[in-house]
């Protein structure tokens, strides 16, 4: 791994020059090496949101998220995912491949949760993929495209917890077998687990030795204060 995982390419820096960074929770401009203002710093969680998801195989899927999905980081997020800002893929990724590196994860390779060959057409970019290949650039180690969505679901975030597990139930897979790698597994924001989940059984019945899910933002507290995830 890079000794310094919270450092921006060379292409960030140059691009700062144009567009300068931005704190990724309330907009206000920083350093290219910062991910968050002073005072947003503050207000940081201390440590990585860490959850742990069982998986019906017997294995547990752990779950680490630097911040929780709500107020301005739900914005800049938002933006990423939905309204074409592909630029925050670079810090967000950076931010991602730090969580693994405070938690000592180590990994052969960086896979992802992919929308379907639609979702893409529709939205033009998958932004689980760049959030990926950025992390995967920060931590020296190879972006795998190795799963699918095989069928196309309901949008996640209309329905309840039961409905999401029998929404994406056998809807992803691998494209390729596996050689017992310990895989990093990266999407943009977790809820209740069960993409996540389902994608981590793809990979395992593949060949994987083990998967850790890396997640810009957790859902969780937002989805119980009542706010609706996007």
């Amino acid at each position: 791994m890079k000794r310094d995982l919270g450092a921006p390419g060379l292409g960030e820096l140059l691009l700062s020059l144009v567009f300068p960074a931005r704190c990724l929770s309330c907009g206000r401009v920083i350093h290219p090496e910062d991910f968050f203002c002073e005072d947003c710093r503050e207000k940081l969680p201390r440590e990585p949101l860490l959850r742990r998801l069982p998986l019906e195989n017997g294995k547990v899927l752990p779950v680490a998220c630097p911040m929780v999905y709500q107020g301005g980081f739900r914005k800049t997020l938002h933006g990423f995912k939905f309204q074409g800002l592909r630029g925050e893929a670079g810090p967000l990724g950076r931010l991602l491949a730090l969580q693994a590196g405070r938690l000592s994860w180590q990994a052969q390779g960086v896979a992802y949760v992919p929308l379907s060959h639609q979702g893409r057409r529709a939205r033009g970019y998958d932004q689980s993929r760049l959030l990926a290949k950025s992390a995967a650039r920060a931590l020296g180690l190879p972006l795998l495209d190795v799963l699918e969505k095989v069928r196309e679901t309901k949008t996640q975030h209309t329905l309840s917890r039961e409905e999401r597990l029998e929404n994406v139930a056998g809807a992803y897979g691998a494209t390729r077998k596996l050689q017992g790698e310990t895989l990093l597994l990266i999407d943009d924001i977790v809820t209740t687990g069960a993409t996540l989940s389902q994608c981590a059984l793809a990979l395992y019945q593949a060949g994987a030795g083990e998967v850790l899910g890396l997640c810009a933002g957790d859902a969780t507290l937002t989805r119980e204060k009542g706010e609706r995830t996007g």
